[in-house]
């Protein structure tokens, strides 16, 4: 009796008393506690991420979804990521604000989605009879997709980023020329992509378009291989190829011979929508207030109208480095600034082609630049996490982020906390202002790395932090404390290697607070649900599930 007294107070004492001493920065009680339990393997949290799009053939009817968690149920994952609401735009629930997946008309994984189906209820009545948590994951800025040229975005045009780009042009010899979208990149509708043979031997483009071999400025060969099926033509050593699709491909056919000439050397500024750059998925402006209305409606909507757990952001970001460069940010980023910006963009900085190569040229206002998108990911965050708190203080609040934190700057986001100072060329001595890492209950980071530890990477020729060893003692660092941290693993980086997985996924718990599993679909196609179930085989709890932990983290918010 007196052994059960005494874990009966030492399990209160953590879960009610365990309260900073003061919630002004990364206090010593609060860093001390959350660096105490990573050694703790039963306070390790378990989440597995359902996407929606991958895994429609397994999660379209409520007998699918009642035998998919039973297996997660058996593999003792407490929490499930549920993805209602993808890259496209379009919901696995019933919205009055987002159009619904099966309304789709050209996405071809919503092809058959069943008219009505409200998964988001589905799982969650599922998951809760074996009480396992069900957050529900929006992407946020990502409203259509531009291969299929659909979704919100589309629908309000005016929604969209403007990119930045400083186009090289391929000049026919008759003087026509097209815009070249992509160098040694996947080629994407309409677009014509320039590979070299640093990168490839031969073109990488699937069938379906038109290629031309250049070698020292003349055109050797065309080939239109979606009407032929010929092979891919050889990147020649003293040359490139260029393939087309599409409308690159028309122009291709058109325009170029062998035995011309062919210039890539010259270059063309251009502000773009996001509909028009390359890439799947159309992004939206962060800024713009009715694009922020949209999405914290959505939230709102969420935790009103279902028995959510939480609410989890995804690309909650900008697209990449070339965006937002409207009229509206421009204005905004003046008045951050206050003062005009003489040369835009290129203030900012310039878009250069060296060889082969685009370089970005550094302008004088960068770094502010840099610290501006940042803080306006920032901003949004707080007003979401308001969002969420305001309406049920119970329900969980976090994002998902890739480790590779050196690069992630890039696309608009500090996921840092504000306490942690960055030393690198593109930060602002206030940079570190606009860490967002306080505002969340947790933080799911992909340390997405085939190479598990440090040592393997580097005999890979890659950084020690290019590891899940490496990009979680990076996470753990920059976040110092501020929440709880989940490395998470992608787990088609290890198809065919079991025992990297199960090393993998041995790291993130030793390293980190738990970990985050991408993706169900993964599980089904390798079959590695054993491999879940003896890991997890003892019993633990999520820290962010401990009250007393939890209101450790949320006093800093």
């Amino acid at each position: 009796m007196k052994k059960f007294i005494s874990i009966f107070l030492s399990v209160f004492m953590l879960a009610f008393s365990v309260i900073p001493a003061a919630a002004n920065g990364n206090d010593n009680s609060r860093q001390r506690v959350l660096q105490d339990i990573i050694k703790d393997p039963d306070k390790k949290a378990r989440i597995l991420w359902y996407d929606l799009s991958a895994n429609v053939p397994y999660l379209n009817t409520k007998e699918k979804v009642q035998e998919i968690v039973a297996k997660t149920a058996r593999a003792n994952i407490d929490t499930i990521v549920l993805d209602i609401k993808n890259s496209t735009g379009f919901v696995a629930y019933k919205s009055s604000l987002a159009p619904h997946a099966s309304t789709s008309k050209y996405y071809p994984k919503f092809k058959d989605y069943p008219a009505g189906y409200d998964l988001l209820a589905t799982v969650i009545e599922e998951a809760h009879k074996y009480d396992i948590k069900v957050h529900a994951a929006m992407n946020v800025f990502s409203e259509g997709t531009t291969t299929y040229q659909e979704g919100p975005a589309y629908e309000h045009p005016e929604w969209q980023s403007i990119i930045y780009q400083n186009v090289r042009l391929a000049k026919a010899a008759n003087g026509s020329s097209f815009k070249i979208t992509g160098l040694n990149t996947t080629r994407a509708t309409n677009s014509l992509v320039l590979y070299t043979p640093d990168q490839y031997d031969v073109s990488p483009a699937n069938r379906w378009g038109a290629e031309v071999q250049v070698v020292n400025n003349v055109v050797t060969k065309v080939s239109d291989r979606s009407t032929t099926g010929a092979p891919a033509l050889e990147v020649p050593e003293d040359g490139y190829v260029l393939s087309g699709h599409g409308e690159a491909r028309t122009w291709l056919l058109e325009n170029v011979s062998v035995g011309d000439l062919m210039d890539t050397s010259s270059t063309e500024t251009k502000l773009i929508p996001s509909s028009q750059a390359p890439g799947h998925s159309t992004f939206v402006n962060p800024i713009r207030e009715d694009v922020q209305n949209y999405e914290l409606g959505i939230i709102k909507e969420l935790v009103t109208n279902y028995d959510v757990d939480g609410i989890v952001l995804d690309r909650a970001r900008y697209n990449n480095i070339y965006a937002d460069f409207s009229d509206l940010s421009r204005s905004k980023f003046e008045e951050y600034i206050g003062q005009e910006v003489q040369n835009w963009p290129q203030d900012i900085f310039s878009i250069e082609f060296n060889g082969n190569s685009q370089e970005i040229s550094e302008g004088p206002l960068y770094q502010k630049w840099i610290e501006w998108r940042a803080g306006n990911i920032q901003s949004f965050f707080k007003k979401a996490e308001k969002t969420v708190h305001d309406l049920k203080d119970e329900v969980y609040f976090s994002t998902y982020v890739g480790a590779w934190y050196s690069d992630y700057y890039s696309e608009g986001v500090n996921w840092a906390s504000k306490t942690y100072h960055p030393d690198y060329s593109w930060t602002s001595p206030d940079y570190h202002k606009t860490g967002y890492a306080e505002t969340l209950d947790f933080l799911m980071t992909g340390t997405y790395f085939p190479e598990v530890t440090k040592e393997e990477a580097i005999a890979k020729g890659n950084p020690a932090d290019h590891s899940v060893e490496g990009s979680a003692e990076v996470a753990m660092d920059v976040v110092n404390e501020a929440t709880f941290v989940y490395g998470s693993l992608y787990l088609n980086q290890y198809l065919g290697n079991p025992e990297q997985f199960r090393k993998a996924l041995r790291k993130d718990i030793e390293l980190t607070h738990g970990v985050m599993l991408f993706d169900l679909v993964y599980l089904e196609m390798f079959d590695w649900w054993h491999i879940v179930e003896e890991e997890f085989a003892e019993p633990s709890q999520s820290p962010h599930h401990i009250p007393g932990l939890m209101k450790m983290v949320r006093s800093d918010t």
